[in-house]
């Protein structure tokens, strides 16, 4: 009879053999709690006795793990051969683990696969829009310093633009552009950014920029202030300045070519003397003998006006003259230190030699870049250090604690209509970025007058080690005391003190010849030529540009007039366009003369230069007539025996203290045969030619009214 099973009783071998009489067998039987204290006593006898075993070889760790493993295969063996159904089971729930495990796995491995092809098709996808899209327009940011700093902050705004990329596209574009000078920055404060404050014509002196760095904190003292608040300058008004912390520092010093640094370099003499005048007498007394001190002119430059009172204490028994005409070298005179130093790169590339007897007053950043072959501002591009001129013509800087620190303040600028939110941001994010990108990496030490340590392996970037590695480190002081600038209103008084007044009658030719290419012939008669496409614009651009800088860089208490002359234009009528009588130059003198300027086309035929001089607006006393000319008159003057006689007896006996200065825009020389007779009657010392050469506009008008003081 067959007795049918329940549906509780379990299969077959489920849980291990089956007992004869269908019951669980004594292993099914125990409880999981038996079955666990069973498991943990078998554990604990075999880590005794595996520790006994164990301790007999401790000296021997190779024969603890031999000793180790052959107690656990005993034991299993053991476990094996006396319980094979346990063991059977154990195996058996391991395999069917991990084979789910396994599967579990599997399946996790395939849907993270499936998800990472969803997230790279998702990103291509988004790529290809991105990339199909075109970027934006980046925010303008305008930033303004000295020239000298152009230089590091375009390296430093370059890395700022990359820095800042979003999804490849540019959030910013940073310009900086040099200043003018700190009268005229005063002017262009005080006129919001224009030439004059009243009329059609008021000319931007360009954009008006959204951060200015002056080189020292005096000049943004100096400068009329608007808005008000905190952190803010001024009483209200526009623009409205906020500054900032200084971005670094740099030393003027005083600079050495080889020659005479060897002579005065010496390793037992301090880095920084106590002030100019004992570095004067170290240099002198080292049998250097030197014929003055290359200072920029500093009507243009901010840095060349706020060393120029140490200059003159350092000559303590000259006259504010003397010591004046000593850091002015009429062969020296640039608008700024990178115009100077650009200078003497030309000449090291032409393989003349250094002059030895002149010292350089330039900041120790715009040194660095000069001495590392470094692009210096507008006006030079780099050069290989390495080369023979360029070691040959390496300065040595020389430092003396009265000597001031330009400190480079951040300041920015609000200007009514553009103080928007996104660009305020910008210039704080860009001001943010300078603090954690310090300016140390381009030249400059830290505020506190200390030179950095670079960083090791950052090849990228110039650091004042570099200087210390050419120039020695001895030469070059880890820390210079800082020494703020003077006020710029007692340097500037000082310079006055010290400079003879000019007087400047300024003669114009705005002949139809003016209209031709500078330094071109005429190839028809000139009443009937247009202007032609030249380098460098036309003759009458090139004569405008040229008396605008040496307008420009006159004191108020110079005196200047303009008169313009031609067939057409009479110089003796004050009705004539563009002739301005002679007053003092004042800041709307100034204005109107250049406005004046702006303005002139040319009208008419030549003039006879006999009948132009003698119509020239002259007063009494030193007086400068500044002819500005293409030399294109011979023509309208057949006897210039006679206008040389005329020259050189009643008109110099009616003008005993005036002095001739032709001024060429081409294609006549100062060695034609009637600009060379109209300057030699004039006599020694009374008469000259000068030539517009291809160098900036506003260094050869320095150079002039250099030779004119």
């Amino acid at each position: 009879m067959v007795t049918e099973q329940t549906g509780s009783a379990p299969p077959p071998d489920e849980h291990g053999p089956a007992a004869p009489d269908g019951s669980r067998t004594p292993d099914e039987s125990r409880t999981p709690l038996r079955r666990l204290t069973e498991v943990m006593a078998f554990e604990l006898c075999s880590s005794i006795l595996v520790g006994l075993l164990v301790t007999v070889f401790h000296g021997y760790f190779w024969l603890n793990s031999v000793v180790t493993l052959a107690v656990l295969a005993a034991v299993s063996m053991l476990l094996w051969r006396s319980r094979p159904d346990l063991v059977h089971n154990v195996l058996a729930g391991a395999s069917s683990t991990l084979l789910w495990m396994a599967k579990g796995l599997a399946c996790l491995l395939l849907g993270a696969a499936a998800m990472v092809l969803v997230l790279l098709a998702v990103l291509g996808v988004k790529a290809l829009r991105d990339a199909a899209q075109p970027c934006g327009q980046p925010l303008e940011l305008r930033v303004m310093s000295a020239p000298e700093m152009l230089t590091p902050l375009r390296a430093a705004a370059a890395e700022f633009v990359a820095d800042r990329k979003d999804d490849g596209c540019r959030r910013y574009s940073v310009t900086v552009v040099p200043e003018p000078g700190p009268v005229s920055l005063y002017d262009a404060f005080s006129r919001l950014w224009r030439r004059n404050d009243t009329g059609d014509d008021q000319q931007l002196l360009g954009p008006q920029p959204d951060v200015w760095i002056p080189v020292s904190s005096a000049e943004l003292d100096f400068v009329p202030h608007g808005g008000q608040g905190a952190g803010t300058h001024g009483s209200g008004g526009d623009p409205r300045f906020r500054s900032y912390r200084s971005l670094g520092t740099s030393p003027m010093v005083l600079a050495l070519f080889p020659k005479a640094n060897a002579a005065v370099a010496s390793p037992y003499s301090a880095p920084l003397k106590a002030n100019a005048g004992a570095l004067l007498k170290q240099i002198s007394q080292a049998g250097v003998k030197l014929r003055g001190i290359a200072r920029p002119v500093p009507d243009t430059s901010a840095a060349a006006l706020e060393v120029t009172p140490a200059l003159y204490e350092a000559q303590a028994g000259s006259s504010p003259g003397a010591a004046e005409k000593f850091a002015s070298p009429s062969d020296l005179v640039a608008p700024d230190a990178v115009t100077l130093l650009c200078r003497f790169r030309a000449q090291a590339s032409q393989g003349l030699e250094p002059p030895s007897d002149v010292a350089v007053a330039v900041p120790e950043q715009v040194l660095a870049d000069y001495d590392a072959g470094r692009a210096l501002g507008d006006r030079c591009g780099p050069s290989d250090p390495s080369s023979g001129p360029s070691a040959r013509w390496r300065l040595y800087p020389y430092y003396a604690v009265d000597l001031p620190t330009m400190d480079y303040p951040f300041v920015q600028l609000t200007w009514r209509g553009q103080d928007t939110r996104a660009r305020s941001a910008a210039i704080g994010d860009l001001r943010s970025w300078l603090t954690a990108h310090p300016l140390s990496k381009q030249g400059l030490r830290d505020d506190g007058g200390e030179i950095p340590a670079p960083p090791e392996g950052d090849s990228a970037h110039l650091y004042l080690s570099r200087l210390q590695g050419m120039a020695g480190e001895r030469a070059v002081p880890p820390y210079v005391q800082l020494r703020g600038a003077p006020p710029v209103q007692s340097a500037l008084d000082r310079l006055a003190a010290a400079r003879p007044k000019v007087a400047a009658a300024l003669m114009l030719d705005v002949s139809g010849s003016m209209d031709q290419a500078a330094g071109s012939a005429p190839s028809r008669p000139a009443a009937a030529t247009a202007s032609g496409p030249a380098t460098g614009g036309t003759r009458l651009t090139r004569a405008v540009t040229f008396l605008q800088s040496f307008v420009d860089q006159l004191q108020g208490s110079d005196r200047v007039g303009l008169q313009v002359f031609s067939s057409a234009a009479d110089p003796r009528n004050p009705a004539t366009f563009g002739n301005v009588p002679p007053r003092d130059a004042q800041a709307d003198q100034k204005d109107q003369v250049g406005n004046q300027l702006q303005a002139v086309t040319t009208t008419g035929g030549d003039l006879a230069l006999r009948t132009a001089i003698a119509a020239a607006n002259l007063s009494s006393g030193r007086q400068d007539l500044i002819l500005v000319t293409d030399g294109e008159s011979a023509g309208s003057n057949p006897d210039t025996s006679g206008l040389a006689a005329w020259l050189s007896g009643p008109f110099r006996a009616a003008n005993p203290n005036l002095r001739l200065t032709v001024v060429l825009t081409g294609p006549a020389s100062c060695d034609t045969a009637h600009i060379r007779q109209l300057t030699s009657a004039m006599g020694s010392g009374r008469g000259r030619c000068v030539a517009l050469t291809g160098a900036p506009e506003q260094e050869q008008a320095a150079q002039l009214l250099s030779g004119l003081r």
